[in-house]
């Protein structure tokens, strides 16, 4: 029975209601990025301090118990009412009397006519004070991020649709297949490269996406995982791995020949982008105006 709520009460919470939103706990270990016995551990903990059963697991899938549905909704309940604490405070505390949390993935600044710069720089010549903070995570962290309400709005490539959340697409960012100057690959033209060759090679590998997601028909024999475009982006430059990047964010290096593409035209793919926002949550004006200018300029330049 729980008497007194601690910070750790409160993260198992959250795990739960994370698995119970990604239909159980297989599917649940990519966006949490944890395993099926951390996951598995992390539950039974929380079990222990309710005092009873929340879900049944085994060869019949995972079932949530009378009590576990119960328990996931005063759990949405319970994080509902903290991220109104949260703004009220705010509120009263008057240094943030309009307050936008913003997330998005890494790597948004080569992109030309992003959205996001352009929706921000609209929404303050509305709202000369509005206060922005914004934040940078991988996909998975930002839809728990808007989920939990630690922010309001989410821009990124999303693998998989979580209940609770509303997603709207924006526009696409193209991916290439790269090598460094120093990879074997980077003098021998795409004609001489074999479908086998490019299994067999070391692959850096986006660690937040489910195997099943993977781009193009390769299967890599070696894969490492990265969990940034940015590391990703220093794994390949070891001249030891190949691995997917945004052409806009590859494009400078491409130009001074420190990156070159491999088969575009048979291994390119485009990721979907969307804005996501929590479902059964009353937006803010400011959130409101943010996303319709959001909306406007990814359709500015959609092509």
């Amino acid at each position: 029975m729980l008497v007194n709520l601690t910070d750790v009460d409160l993260r198992m919470l959250r795990t739960f209601c994370a698995i119970v939103d990604a239909g159980g706990f297989t599917a649940a270990q990519v966006p949490l990025n944890t395993s099926l016995s951390r996951l598995s551990v992390l539950v039974r903990d929380l079990e222990v301090r309710l005092g009873y059963s929340l879900c049944k697991r085994g060869k019949s899938g995972f079932q949530l118990t009378e009590e576990g549905e119960e328990t996931y909704a005063a759990a949405q309940e319970l994080f509902a009412n903290i991220g109104h604490f949260r703004q009220r405070t705010a509120v009263l505390s008057g240094r943030h009397r309009e307050l936008l949390r913003i997330g998005t993935v890494d790597s948004l600044i080569t992109l030309e006519h992003s959205p996001v710069p352009a929706a921000i720089a609209q929404l303050r010549a509305a709202q000369p004070g509005v206060h922005i903070d914004l934040h940078v995570m991988r996909p998975d962290e930002l839809e728990q991020a808007v989920l939990e309400e630690r922010i309001q709005v989410a821009v990124g490539a999303f693998h998989h649709r979580l209940s609770g959340l509303h997603y709207q697409a924006l526009f696409e960012e193209e991916q290439h297949l790269y090598c460094a100057s120093g990879h074997p690959f980077f003098q021998r033209p795409d004609q001489n490269l074999t479908y086998e060759e490019l299994s067999a090679a070391d692959y850096v590998d986006r660690g937040y996406v489910a195997e099943n997601k993977r781009p193009c028909e390769l299967r890599f024999a070696s894969a490492v995982s990265a969990f940034s475009m940015e590391a990703i982006a220093l794994l390949v430059f070891s001249d030891t791995y190949i691995g997917y990047l945004p052409t806009h964010y590859a494009a400078s290096w491409v130009e001074r020949g420190r990156l070159r593409s491999i088969m575009p035209q048979r291994l390119a793919y485009r990721s979907a982008f969307h804005c996501v926002t929590r479902q059964g949550v009353e937006q803010k004006s400011t959130v409101s105006r943010f996303l319709d200018h959001l909306s406007v300029h990814a359709k500015l330049h959609l092509p």
